[in-house]
């Protein structure tokens, strides 16, 4: 009678795990309501765009402002997404070692991933979220009359301020066609590094 006690009480608790833990991941995965949950930011900050012969430049030189500005929506609480605008100016070295400067501007899709709602409990007050991104888009050179496909991957740092306010760190790179930058060597691609603090008003 004791081990057929004993055996219901370990199937009882492990019934009462497994519904806990089935309904914190259903938490986890449920929808907001769609007028829920909507952001705005903007940011500013540092960028390094490598290109065919930046590398002949010094990397002081080479460092340079960017702006960007962004709209979003967190569609549960872990899974969000964005839409950004970064407008970039860069500086390197062209094929004859000519100092060289110009503008791009990037539009990018990205899906965001709030890893601390993933892995811990779900908390709209926590301070810290890491939250990685990944995305897809455009980037146009207007002086170079030059458009391609952009791919990017990074990291959102989000510090919460107020039920409203955060404050962004983010840290990103933009994979870019070749020619870009005006030059095409056949290479695969070139890439962009970018490094922003804004804020982000959560409605």
């Amino acid at each position: 009678m004791k081990r057929m006690f004993d055996l219901k009480s370990w199937l009882l608790t492990a019934v009462v795990l497994a519904s806990a833990g089935t309904a914190t991941a259903q938490s986890k995965m449920e929808a907001y309501p769609a007028n829920e949950k909507w952001f705005v930011s903007g940011a500013v900050g540092t960028h390094l765009y490598v290109g065919d012969y930046d590398k002949h430049a010094r990397f002081g030189d080479r460092i340079s402002i960017t702006g960007e500005v962004s709209g979003g929506k967190w569609i549960t609480p872990v899974l969000g997404t964005r839409v950004q605008i970064s407008g970039l100016h860069s500086a390197g070295k062209d094929a004859k070692g000519n100092t060289e400067s110009w503008n791009f501007m990037l539009y990018h899709i990205d899906a965001l991933v709030n890893v601390m709602n993933w892995w811990c409990d779900v908390n709209e007050a926590r301070t810290y979220s890491a939250i990685p991104l990944i995305g897809v888009g455009i980037a146009n050179a207007p002086g170079k009359k030059v458009t391609t496909a952009a791919f990017t991957v990074g990291l959102l740092n989000r510090f919460k301020v107020s039920e409203h306010l955060d404050i962004n760190i983010e840290i990103k790179g933009n994979l870019v066609g070749d020619r870009l930058d005006g030059c095409a060597t056949g290479k695969n691609g070139e890439g962009a590094a970018t490094l922003t603090v804004g804020f982000a008003y959560n409605f």
